[in-house]
Order: structure tokens, then C-alpha cells, then sequence
């Protein structure tokens, strides 16, 4: 199956994020933009894995479960990946406990590698992706939505299967460590 471990969002955040990308939508070109469905906050993608090695990793990241409490995080800024003069992806920047996210993400990195899994490269930002271009395009300053200052509550780590479709990725979850933050 292909996989990968996020952080999932509440309804009223994925509600008020999907009216943000249908309004983007009018303002910018050549985007794939995410459904409802698909909002979350990516924190390893894992590519194809047995069901085996999924039951595995869950096993090896159970010690989240105590190292972690919940915590609360906020939506920031539109912005894109790698920049905004070659938007390739349109995200928008979270803020508060980032400290958190970066300690689980490295968490995550360090346990993945015992099962043959390659550290990410790239320097790890928390974000939510909107949408994405095969063709890297400037991000106007017009198409960008001034976002509300959300504040919203993380409390597991879900592992999803993604079964890629014509209409889209389907999202399904594997499973969950709810954090319960009794050593933190």
C-alpha cells in the first residue's frame, strides 16, 4: 500500500481551508488544488509498504503516545514551495508549538530509519498543502487569501493509505497514536 504519517485537521479547519481554495481558485491558474478530504499535515510519506511493515512502524512509534501531549497550533500564512516567484506548491505556514511538530517529525525520522527508510533531505516546514502545479508559476499577490488566525488542537499521529484515483487521492486511515503527553 502507499503511505504516509500525518497529523489530521479538524472539520471546522478543513471547512474554513476548503472555502480559502475555492476562492484561490478564481485567482490563480494551473493548480490541482486539494479537496476537503485531503487536508491534513504531512509529516513522513513512506511511498509503498507492506501491511506488515505499517503494523511495525506503529508498534515502533507507540513511545509517542507518552513522550507527547496534545497542543494547539495555528493557521499563519498562504505562502509556496520552493517560493512564491516559482510557486510549484501553495501551502499555508502554521505557527505555535512548531518546536513540537520539528521534535515529533525528527522522532518519526530517526525511528523510520531502522526500517530502511531515507532521512528527508530537505529542511522539514509544518504546513497544510492547498494545491500544487506541474509547472512552477509565480504566486500573485491577488490570488493570496488573508487567513483568519485559527487556532486548532493536534492530538495523534495517523498513519493513511493512499489509493491514488482519476478523481483524486482517497485518504484512508491505518492507524492512530492519540498523544497523551504523560512524560511531557
Amino acid at each position: 500500500m502507499r503511505a504516509f504519517i500525518a497529523f489530521e485537521l479538524p472539520a471546522y479547519i478543513k471547512t474554513y481551508l476548503s472555502k480559502t481554495i475555492d476562492a484561490m481558485s478564481s485567482r490563480t491558474d494551473n493548480v490541482k488544488w486539494v479537496r476537503y478530504e485531503g487536508l491534513h499535515i504531512t509529516l513522513k510519506f513512506l511511498g509503498e509498504i507492506d501491511d506488515s511493515v505499517a503494523s511495525d512502524i506503529r508498534d515502533g512509534l507507540m513511545y509517542l503516545e507518552t513522550k507527547y501531549r496534545p497542543f494547539t497550533m495555528s493557521l499563519d500564512r498562504i505562502d509556496a514551495f520552493p517560493d512564491r516567484k516559482m510557486a510549484r506548491v501553495i501551502v499555508v505556514r502554521l505557527k505555535n508549538e512548531i518546536d513540537i511538530i520539528s521534535n515529533i517529525f525528527k522522532d518519526i525520522e530517526d525511528n523510520l530509519e531502522k526500517f530502511g527508510f531515507e532521512r528527508e533531505k530537505r529542511v522539514f516546514k509544518p504546513h497544510i498543502t492547498l494545491g500544487r502545479r506541474k509547472t512552477p508559476l509565480p504566486l500573485l499577490e491577488k490570488a493570496i487569501i488573508k487567513l483568519d488566525e485559527m487556532d486548532f488542537s493536534v492530538d495523534s499521529v495517523v498513519m493513511f493509505k493512499s489509493t491514488l484515483t482519476s478523481q483524486g487521492a482517497i485518504y484512508d486511515p491505518i492507524w492512530k497514536i492519540n498523544l497523551g503527553g504523560i512524560n511531557s
